[in-house]
């Protein structure tokens, strides 16, 4: 029972006269009594001026989550929509559009060590001492600034003593953060980053494992941060908290130089070959918005905004190409692109396609050249930029990704939103060949313009 002191204003007098009165009333309430409380017969607002007596036990700030990831990486109780940047499945296989895989430093032109099987991804280093597979999205999710990143998934490690080395979280071979199995069963947890005076290092953080917990059958593992350059990393398992790196009011440099990661794991082979197996994956923004992108956009900047073809037999054209490089100034290019509109026009009835490959040898420059845009993470060339030979396109063993039919003297235009069911993304590596050709493959003149956000 609580005792609460009621002063209530403005109430009626015979029903007409509206007055400022001071009405102290004192009622007696149980915790599951309403504040409205009817005084002769009338329910009138009322204005609380004391507080309810409340037990010693009684938390003032309570969260009533199950467990600490109930907290925001500030410590806030979550009163907030998680965003998902990013997420994984692998029930059928290891999707080749969303996962890459290289192994001892090459990439796999067949995804050969990273399988699917029984719905879960299995990985295995190889067979060889020392192999090292590393599998890795193509997509580079960024942490929002002001905002807590949480990174999540679920698996099981086959024999976790086994001399080998097994990481899972966010990471490039520069920078990220994640959890590491090494070499005889201890786990820790690793923030990686890359610095002009000091290379790139690792430092690793004891994790405290719960008791009970057996890294051979299946566990849930997230790794929440604050980042903003200097914030804490937590480490959990099963829901409960097992490390901290406290790295907050201890630097002199960030803790990661480079918030936009791959989601990743690699295996390293030590003297055994032992399989690793995980669910699903997600990374998601806490209170985030999936925004902060700088818009862009290459087309034809000659002055008539078209370009001439010529001839007879002319199909898939080049118009543009825009890639995204996968090195700038020497450190991996994590920067993804979000693609917005694509805008073809021609004078005569034409088809425009949209071509994506990771083979920048498919263009042929000739006399035309590749130009940055912007700060240089992505280059684009256009056809007839250079004044003598125009630039070729090969498309054997290629297929477009979107094709269709320009009219007369029209311009058509193709959106890449798609109301928040998909996106279209030009990662470091890839490459957006936009053609066109007149239907007969005759003369035309033509243009195409391409519009994008970069997530900087």
């Amino acid at each position: 029972m609580g005792r609460v002191i009621r002063r209530d204003k403005e109430v009626l007098i015979n029903d007409t006269d509206p007055v400022d009165v001071e009405v102290t009333n004192t009622v007696d309430i149980a915790a599951s009594s309403p504040l409205d409380v009817a005084i002769t017969g009338q329910p009138i607002e009322t204005e609380v001026t004391n507080t309810v007596d409340i037990t010693a036990s009684t938390p003032l700030n309570t969260n009533i989550s199950k467990n600490e990831l109930g907290y925001d990486a500030w410590g806030r109780a979550k009163a907030i929509k998680d965003n998902s940047l990013f997420h994984g499945m692998f029930s059928y296989n290891v999707p080749v559009l969303t996962w890459y895989e290289t192994i001892n430093g090459v990439v796999s032109t067949t995804i050969t060590n990273c399988t699917s099987v029984d719905g879960a991804l299995n990985i295995v280093a190889g067979s060889t001492l020392n192999d090292d597979t590393y599998l890795r999205s193509y997509r580079n999710p960024r942490y929002e600034p002001n905002r807590g990143a949480l990174y999540s998934t679920a698996g099981w490690i086959t024999n976790p003593t086994a001399l080998m080395t097994r990481e899972w979280g966010t990471f490039t071979a520069e920078s990220g953060v994640f959890f590491r199995l090494k070499s005889g069963g201890t786990l820790v947890g690793v923030l990686r980053t890359t610095t002009s005076g000091g290379g790139t290092v690792d430092t690793e953080y004891t994790l405290t494992i719960p008791v009970g917990v057996d890294l051979s059958k299946g566990n849930i593992f997230d790794i929440q941060y604050q980042w903003r350059g200097v914030g804490n990393y937590k480490f959990f398992i099963n829901l409960i908290e097992v490390g901290n790196t406290e790295t907050l009011g201890t630097l002199t440099q960030l803790s990661i130089f480079n918030p936009a990661l791959p989601v990743a794991w690699n295996s390293i082979n030590l003297g055994d070959n032992d399989a690793m197996n995980f669910g699903c994956v997600d990374v998601t923004s806490e209170g985030g918005k999936d925004n902060g992108k700088t818009y862009g956009s290459v087309g034809i900047e000659n002055q008539s905004g078209q370009v001439s073809i010529s001839g007879t037999g002319n199909f898939n054209i080049p118009i543009i190409a825009v890639r995204s490089k996968p090195t700038v100034g020497g450190l991996i290019n994590t920067r993804d692109t979000l693609a917005l509109l694509a805008s073809a026009y021609a004078d005569q009835r034409a088809f425009f396609r949209v071509w994506a490959t990771r083979d920048f040898t498919a263009i042929t420059e000739n006399s035309d050249t590749w130009g940055d845009f912007g700060d240089g993470h992505l280059e684009y060339i256009a056809l007839n930029n250079g004044g003598g030979t125009d630039m070729t396109f090969n498309t054997t063993g290629l297929m477009p990704v979107f094709g269709c039919r320009v009219g007369i003297d029209t311009t058509y235009s193709t959106s890449a939103l798609f109301e928040g069911r998909t996106e279209i993304y030009l990662t470091p590596g890839d490459m957006f060949v936009f053609t066109i050709h007149r239907e007969t493959g005759a003369a035309v003149n033509c243009g195409v313009t391409f519009e994008f956000a970069e997530a900087i």
